[in-house]
């Protein structure tokens, strides 16, 4: 990266209209070494970013401590100290990283962004693992990963702390280590918040991909309606080249979707379980552990095998399938990345011998998720009964309180309510919001501890039963309060009651 002076970056600043005031007095050339927002985060020379609702002015103090010589805000905390004022951080926030980093992940790396409501990550991985296993055909390394689940920046996987897509600075900077450390190609998902607030504006996207849509994040601090949270996900058309567009999105949007792909994007490339589709899947064959299908596209018809189970994976499949095939992966690595994929926490299997039970861990947490989920778990064990363990998240999309009541009564014969990132609501409050939504005569339980929650439930579940564990996936934190607290996996407390209890005689 070329030296910039603190010139530089209030020059882009004032050029995009965001200065409101400055004083920065004879630091004026002085460059800039580092950007931060974390006062944890602070070396030498580093221009200091206030922002978010809990910034206190004690984090620029000690910020200052630490070798910060600027600073940026909204409004004046210090008078004396060298800083800029802006009247939008979120704006400032993209225009400084981009100038910090070069912008240098737009020509390092083929960039591929993934939005919707449900399927971002399966389908980010379906696609990691094909590109994976091109890359290696080819002697390159494999691809960058950002996600919900981890971020990859070509050196080391870091678990991601449940934000989809990362704030902007830590966004630019995965970016640039991405692209500095080798990677050629990188997928993310792109959530609609991160398209709102502009975490994505410095990104030029070679493909982006339109999974689906559905009521969901509406809360005074996400969308305020379904409207906005629609229009939100439409912005990765402005930002790429192709489009890649799932057509059994729902009927009342997919006109617009395909409007607005056509309006910016160079190309629009379709997939789906119909026949108009470029890359139309058919015959699908779902066991607990795989599915199988056909494809068809405009040179001819493939057998696709998927390490995977779920119907409705098959979509997030052929999504990764038009993806890969649009950046011109051959047949053969889409087919073997595909076999060998393992995706943590998405119909992730677990079987207790000892009374016969198959339990399903699986990320699904909204409205639309959960019918896919349990559509899928009753076409796999028609016959079986199904425990459920699930929670809704605190401060927040509070339509899924009753939207996941509704759907726990309509398909779970026992359920055990618990935590799933409380924040700083009431878990107990919030049980019993759903609970309004499941019928009095259906037997429900209520325990805080997640880990507890599991646990009970393993020991309670009948033989010849289904267990599904709901909300969390690979998630290894739970948010209490302002927290985030690091805890084993729900599948880690499935294996661990698995490994305590003896194997049923046979």
């Amino acid at each position: 990266m070329k030296k910039k002076s603190l010139s530089d970056f209030l020059n882009i600043l004032e050029n995009k209209g965001l200065v409101k005031d400055y004083y920065i007095s004879d630091v004026c050339h002085k460059n800039v070494g580092y950007i931060s927002y974390n006062s944890m985060d602070v070396r030498e020379d580093t221009l200091f970013i206030c922002k978010g609702l809990n910034f206190r002015n004690e984090y620029l103090k000690d910020a200052i401590e630490k070798g910060a010589f600027c600073y940026i805000a909204e409004k004046e905390i210090i008078k004396e100290f060298p800083h800029i004022i802006v009247n939008d951080m979120r704006k400032t926030l993209s225009e400084v990283g981009a100038l910090f980093y070069d912008s240098i992940w737009n020509d390092a790396l083929t960039m591929i962004g993934i939005t919707g409501t449900k399927g971002k990550s399966t389908t980010a991985t379906f696609v990691k693992a094909i590109m994976d296993d091109y890359c290696t055909s080819r002697g390159q390394k494999e691809i960058g990963f950002i996600s919900g689940i981890y971020n990859y920046d070509g050196e080391k996987k870091v678990k991601a702390k449940k934000m989809t897509t990362p704030e902007t600075l830590q966004l630019h900077n995965l970016l640039a280590s991405c692209s500095n450390n080798g990677c050629r190609y990188l997928v993310m998902e792109t959530s609609s918040q991160a398209l709102k607030y502009g975490r994505t504006d410095a990104l030029k996207y070679k493909v982006g991909c339109f999974l689906n849509i559905s009521e969901d994040h509406i809360s005074d601090r996400e969308h305020p309606d379904i409207e906005d949270y629609f229009v939100s996900k439409l912005k990765i058309f402005s930002q790429c080249d192709t489009a890649c567009i799932n057509l059994e999105t729902d009927e009342k949007y997919l006109t617009r979707v395909m409007e607005e792909a056509k309006k910016h994007c160079l190309h629009v490339i379709t997939f789906g379980r119909c026949e108009q589709a470029d890359y139309y899947g058919y015959d699908v064959i779902s066991t607990p552990g795989s599915i199988r299908f056909k494809v068809r596209h405009k040179e001819g018809t493939e057998d696709i095998n998927v390490s995977i189970g779920g119907y409705y994976n098959a979509s997030n499949a052929l999504a990764a399938i038009a993806i890969t095939r649009t950046l011109g992966v051959p047949f053969e690595n889409i087919k073997r990345g595909l076999s060998n994929v393992k995706v943590a926490g998405r119909m992730e299997l677990y079987h207790m011998e000892n009374k016969d039970v198959d339990v399903i861990v699986d990320y699904a947490h909204n409205k639309i998720s959960y019918q896919t989920l349990f559509e899928n778990v009753k076409k796999l064990y028609p016959e079986r009964k199904i425990m459920l363990v699930f929670g809704c998240h605190g401060n927040k999309a509070y339509n899924r309180r009753k939207d996941l009541g509704e759907m726990a009564d309509k398909y779970a014969d026992k359920i055990v309510l618990t935590e799933q990132d409380p924040g700083t609501e009431s878990v107990t409050d919030i049980c019993n919001q759903i609970k309004e939504y499941i019928a009095a005569d259906k037997p429900v339980t209520t325990i805080v501890d997640r880990g507890e929650a599991i646990a009970y439930a393993c020991d309670k579940v009948e033989d010849g039963w289904v267990m599904v564990i709901a909300g969390n996936g690979a998630d290894g934190y739970q948010k209490r309060g302002l927290t985030y607290v690091e805890l084993p996996t729900d599948g880690e407390r499935v294996q661990e009651y698995i490994n305590n209890h003896e194997t049923k005689d046979k």
